[in-house]
């Protein structure tokens, strides 16, 4: 299976900053954007998406694949693993914080049909599941552009 690099920019917990908030047990997310929209297809880059989430029992990072991308362009489902949130963060309490998936152009290649051999464009559908079976919302991303 692909391995892409997950990188947690911010994560709070929401019961240290601020007791008074209580986010529902369903994990909610929030497109945020992406660092650019054209890349070079199957280079060396990569596309930096940012993902605002929500949980109110703080279960969402239980070391196996639990946040899906949907490639807009076919059915495919890439699915990524949110790693296990350290106790220190009382996860239990409710999370919220920013998701910063890096994913690599290695991995985005055009389409062998003659009307994408030089460029393409595809946008990702994506949802999350918590330990408990709950899944989230599905968000939509920005068009990324593909280029030859």
């Amino acid at each position: 299976m692909r391995r892409f690099l997950i990188v947690w920019c911010c994560l709070l917990a929401g019961v240290s900053c601020n007791k008074e908030k209580k986010y529902s047990n369903i994990p909610k997310l929030s497109y945020k954007g992406m660092d650019r929209n054209s890349i070079k297809a199957g280079d060396t880059g990569a596309v930096r998406i940012f993902i605002q989430f929500e949980d109110g029992d703080g279960n969402i990072g239980f070391g196996t694949e639990n946040l899906f991308f949907k490639d807009s362009r076919d059915t495919q489902i890439i699915p990524f693993v949110i790693p296990k949130v350290d106790s220190r963060y009382e996860p239990e309490n409710g999370l919220e914080g920013i998701i910063q998936i890096d994913y690599q152009s290695a991995f985005l290649l055009l389409r062998n049909d003659t009307l994408h051999k030089e460029n393409d464009t595809l946008f990702w559908e994506i949802y999350m599941k918590d330990e408990a079976g709950n899944e989230s919302n599905r968000i939509l991303t920005d068009y990324l552009y593909l280029r030859k």
